[in-house]
C-alpha cells in the first residue's frame, strides 16, 4: 500500500503544507495519522504526496521517535515552535 507506516510524505494542503510528516497509523483507506514537523493529526491521504522514502517506526511512534527516524534518512525537521500570545490590555 502507498501510505503505510513509515511512509515519508510531504504536506501539500493546509498550515503545514511543504512539511514532512511519517504515517505513523493507517486509519482506514482515505486517512492516516501522521507525525513529524506537521503537528500529530489524522489527515486525508488526498492532502499528502508520498516519498520514495520508508522509515522503520512502530505503530503510534512519538515525535522523538519520528524525528530521529528522519535524521537518519538525511531530512532534518525544524522544531515546532509553541507561540506565545500576549495578552491584551
Amino acid at each position: 500500500m502507498l501510505f503505510d507506516i513509515g511512509r515519508v510524505a510531504v504536506k501539500i494542503a493546509g498550515r503545514d503544507a511543504r512539511k514532512y510528516c511519517v504515517v505513523i497509523d493507517k486509519l482506514d483507506n482515505n486517512y492516516v495519522l501522521v507525525e513529524g514537523e506537521t503537528r500529530r493529526k489524522k489527515i486525508n491521504v488526498k492532502h499528502l504526496e508520498p516519498l520514495d522514502i520508508v522509515v522503520k517506526i512502530k505503530k503510534n511512534a512519538n515525535n522523538e521517535e519520528v524525528t530521529n527516524a528522519l535524521k537518519e534518512v538525511g531530512i532534518s525537521i525544524s522544531k515546532r515552535k509553541k507561540v506565545k500570545r500576549s495578552k491584551k490590555k
